[in-house]
């Protein structure tokens, strides 16, 4: 009896033990998964922040370095910064100021095709080349001169619309404007439309974003105060103040003084 006792006690021990064992093992593995879920949302944050310092473009990354890079890769070529004019141009080898050059240059080779055919001086090659070369400036044409087409259509709703100054007045400005100053002005204006946009958008992204993290973002543009200022002027106020409340007291005050400079 005393032996049989015995067997029953190793018994429960041993059961006491398993349970034990699939405790250890229940934690160790619920422990690996939270641990990969945390490693999974912290790369996830960085790289959504990498995204968008690279589609701000801070520090002229990626304009300078990834655009030539990726510019041509799918999908991930949304996150290059808006090329500018000029990259546009050199991307596209569309090399002429304006659409009076393109058209002239278009003219030239219309020419130079035809004589071509005509006299039978070039192989079919040149000629195909030739011809391709039409074909992509007539694209540009097109283009620019449907945009041209527009411009001149909001122009004249601009100046003719009902809630527009007097005709006089809009003639009285051109004539007294430097043309010079005129261009200047006209360029700014479309200018600041731009960022105005990009701003808002910039400020409807981040406003989506966890606060602590588009704190951490926005921290890194030391050098463009104003734009950080710009971008939080675009949010809610409640956005704002979380996003502030999350940042670096001293870049908090600094942004502060910028939004709400003293009064002269």
């Amino acid at each position: 009896m005393p032996r049989k006792k015995k067997n029953k006690d190793n018994s429960e021990l041993d059961e006491v033990l398993d349970v034990d064992e699939t405790d250890d093992e229940e934690r160790v593995k619920g422990g690996t998964l939270w641990t990969i879920i945390v490693a999974v949302v912290i790369i996830a944050i960085w790289l959504v922040i990498f995204g968008l310092l690279i589609k701000l473009d801070v520090g002229g990354f990626g304009s300078t370095v990834l655009r030539p890079i990726l510019k041509d890769v799918p999908v991930i070529n949304r996150i290059l910064p808006d090329a500018s004019d000029e990259e546009v141009a050199a991307e596209t080898g569309y090399k002429y100021k304006n659409l009076a050059e393109a058209v002239e240059h278009i003219k030239e080779l219309e020419k130079q095709l035809a004589d071509y055919q005509n006299n039978g001086n070039a192989s079919q090659e040149q000629i195909a080349q030739m011809q391709a070369e039409i074909d992509r400036l007539k694209t540009f044409e097109d283009n620019q001169t449907y945009y041209e087409e527009l411009k001149k259509k909001f122009d004249e709703e601009v100046v003719y619309t009902d809630n527009a100054p007097d005709i006089e007045e809009y003639k009285k400005w051109y004539e007294e404007m430097n043309p010079d100053n005129a261009a200047d002005i006209y360029q700014q204006v479309l200018l600041k439309i731009n960022y105005t946009a990009q701003v808002k958008a910039w400020a409807e992204a981040y406003s989506k974003m966890d606060a602590k993290s588009a704190a951490a973002i926005l921290e890194e543009m030391t050098g463009d105060i104003n734009l950080v200022s710009d971008i939080l002027n675009n949010m809610k106020s409640t956005q704002r103040a979380a996003i502030l409340a999350a940042m670096d007291p001293v870049f908090a005050a600094k942004i502060t003084k910028v939004m709400h400079p003293n009064e002269p």
